[in-house]
């Protein structure tokens, strides 16, 4: 399972995405109910390195958007991104 996160207030929340659409699209739909700033996902540039950086998911990496989600591109491999773990 791969986690969006967001940092407030001396917390992190974690939302989960629809796992189905990513792996047959390869695209994020997101609710955009659920959109808020901060969004992100903790990925490796490299998946044999340990450095972590973050993803963050903006209004102006929106690829599509329809009544109900945003599509964001996922410019990833599985296995770069963190699972819940972290």
């Amino acid at each position: 399972m791969i986690y969006l996160k967001v940092s407030k207030n001396s917390t992190v929340r974690k939302i989960a995405l629809d796992m189905a659409f990513l792996a047959s699209h390869k695209r994020i739909r997101f609710p955009k109910y659920y959109f808020e700033d901060g969004l992100y996902l903790s990925y490796k540039k490299k998946i044999n390195e340990t450095a972590v950086d973050e993803y963050y998911l903006t209004k102006d990496k929106i690829k599509k958007e329809d009544s109900d989600f945003f599509y964001f591109d996922f410019p990833f491999e599985m296995e770069q991104v963190l699972s819940t773990a972290v």
